[in-house]
């Protein structure tokens, strides 16, 4: 590695963090199957196992996929998609457009959209089925495919 970092600054013209010369003499009595060689060998291998396994396992989706649209004449549209954080961010502001609702916050993920919800309202025990509705409603309205189960947390506003 010191190799590399020490060529790539020659060839860019930039003063070595360390000499060449200095890496040649260090590593010119190494030999392949010295202990010390061949520990190095293994860390590396190890640790490029690690990053290649970190590479290839896939992440969280940030994009959920939307029902697929067809054309007048029949034929299959483009494939669409929402991201979960714009979504949630639509899904929130629906929230907190229901009166009674003194906050909202929004989670979306492929299956469920959990919605925990601050009410302030005189009668508390209807807001959360109105939220519900309405967030039903506006799922209905962007068509994530398949659409995710509404649920919906309420607890009361401090009125202190």
């Amino acid at each position: 590695m010191l190799v590399v970092v020490c060529c790539v600054q020659a060839l860019l013209g930039q003063a070595p963090l360390i000499r060449f010369s200095q890496v040649l003499e260090v590593t010119a009595g190494q030999r392949w199957n010295s202990g010390a060689t061949i520990a190095v060998a293994i860390v590396l291998a190890v640790l490029g196992l690690v990053l290649l396994l970190a590479a290839i396992r896939p992440g969280k989706p940030t994009v959920m996929p939307l029902v697929r649209m067809t054309d007048a004449d029949g034929a299959p549209g483009a494939d669409a998609g929402v991201r979960r954080t714009s979504l949630s961010k639509d899904l929130t502001t629906t929230a907190e457009g229901v009166p009674g609702v003194a906050r909202a916050t929004v989670s979306a993920r492929r299956s469920r959209v959990t919605a925990t919800i601050t009410v302030a309202a005189a009668d508390p025990t209807a807001v959360p089925d109105t939220v519900r509705g309405r967030l039903e409603y506006r799922l209905i309205e962007v068509g994530p495919a398949p659409r995710p189960k509404v649920r919906v947390k309420a607890r009361r506003a401090d009125t202190g």
